[in-house]
């Protein structure tokens, strides 16, 4: 999946507010990715977003991928899932 860095961020900022500071349930530290959606839910409030770069699923872990969003510059960037690994590229890194 390529999306722009700018959106990605964006994306982020949406789900934070059902993005729990402590739980008791790992599942709902991720975004999960698919079929032109991302959705975050704290089992309590949902949050769906349309996402047509999202044609397969992910699951993004929410306090690392913002930590990292920190540090990527604007531009594209390419996240991939292969079995239990999620990379990240973009220009000029990974």
């Amino acid at each position: 999946m390529q999306i722009q860095t700018n959106k990605l961020r964006e994306l982020m900022e949406l789900m934070k507010p059902v993005m729990p500071k402590k739980t008791t349930l790992p599942i709902t530290k991720y975004i999960r990715l698919g079929d032109g959606k991302a959705i975050a839910t704290d089992l309590e409030t949902m949050v769906i977003y349309d996402l047509p770069e999202a044609t397969e699923p992910i699951l993004l872990p929410y306090a690392s991928l913002a930590d990292t969003l920190k540090y990527i510059p604007d531009g594209t960037i390419k996240i991939e899932a292969k079995g239990k690994i999620l990379s990240l590229a973009w220009n000029g890194g990974s």
